[in-house]
């Protein structure tokens, strides 16, 4: 089976990359074929919400996939070969295959551990947050909160996923002043760790994103309640404070918010992904935004 379609996100909406991926997962799922090649020739641009949701989704298909005509753009983004993994390199090594992209406007597609006992998460976080700040020349106000965002999506994929690998890829647009963050896990989805609690109640993706967007944590800890609350806030800082956009997505659901939009959306199909992405759209240039007045 070949799949080859015509692929250009635009970038008027953090939404807009799901489209075509959405497509080609219909067009797999409807083929009985067990070998399918992704045709790129007529990809211009994607988002970092097309390349994790399509990745995600493609490291559990169960088919074996071949890309063909891949651009430079997606080869620079490591979209072919599923991104830079640091834990089989050197720190020093992770670091100088980054210094190449000091004067671009993304960093490349990193596929990490993510198990709990990895410490790759905090390497990971520190490097790629900062390499994204010296490239926007982001100012300390909204850079304190873009850390915070950041570190407490990758918190949530380390801490309840149970998935082996994380995933995190950013493209900014500076002539629109927005930077667009994408973090994802192949984990056991939302509903897959409230199904793991005592008593739990949630039966349905769409149950279980509505509770981790209300701030009800999954995580069996003793502060649980008060842990599940950093969803909520940095969807706080970013909607309300920077006027930004955010994005989830886990099992057969969706979930989008921004100034204008607060809605759930279920998949169509009986399409889903075993594993959670959130996008964030960040506008970085702020001079009013501080961080403190959104932390609980």
């Amino acid at each position: 089976m070949i799949i080859k379609e015509h692929i250009n996100v635009k970038d008027d909406r953090l939404i807009d990359g799901l489209t075509p991926v959405v497509w080609i997962m219909d067009q797999m799922e409807k083929s009985v074929d067990q070998e399918v090649t992704i045709d790129f020739s007529d990809t211009r641009f994607i988002s970092p919400v097309f390349a994790l949701s399509f990745i995600v989704y493609l490291t559990r298909c169960g088919k074996k996939i071949a890309f063909t005509n891949v651009s430079d753009y997606l080869e620079r983004i490591g979209l072919g070969i599923g991104g830079i993994k640091p834990d089989t390199m050197r720190q020093t090594e992770f670091l100088a295959e980054l210094e190449k992209y000091t004067s671009k406007t993304y960093i490349p597609i990193i596929d990490f551990a993510a198990g709990r006992n990895s410490d790759a998460k905090e390497v990971v976080s520190s490097i790629v947050e900062n390499m994204i700040i010296q490239q926007l020349n982001i100012q300390s106000n909204v850079a304190n909160g873009f850390k915070y965002m950041i570190d407490e999506t990758l918190d949530n994929i380390t801490e309840h996923s149970e998935s082996d690998r994380g995933y995190i890829f950013a493209q900014a647009y500076p002539t629109k002043g927005f930077l667009d963050v994408c973090i994802a896990d192949r984990g056991v989805s939302l509903l897959g760790s409230y199904e793991k609690l005592p008593d739990n109640e949630i039966l349905s993706d769409m149950e279980a994103i509505k509770a981790a967007n209300r701030g009800l944590s999954s995580k069996n800890l003793p502060d649980a309640e008060n842990r599940g609350f950093g969803i909520r806030t940095s969807k706080q800082m970013l909607i309300h404070g920077l006027g930004g956009q955010y994005l989830m997505i886990s099992g057969s659901s969706l979930y989008l918010k921004s100034c204008n939009l607060d809605t759930f959306y279920s998949m169509p199909h009986g399409l889903r992904w075993n594993g959670t992405i959130v996008a964030l759209r960040i506008p970085y240039h702020s001079s009013s935004f501080n961080y403190i007045n959104y932390i609980e």
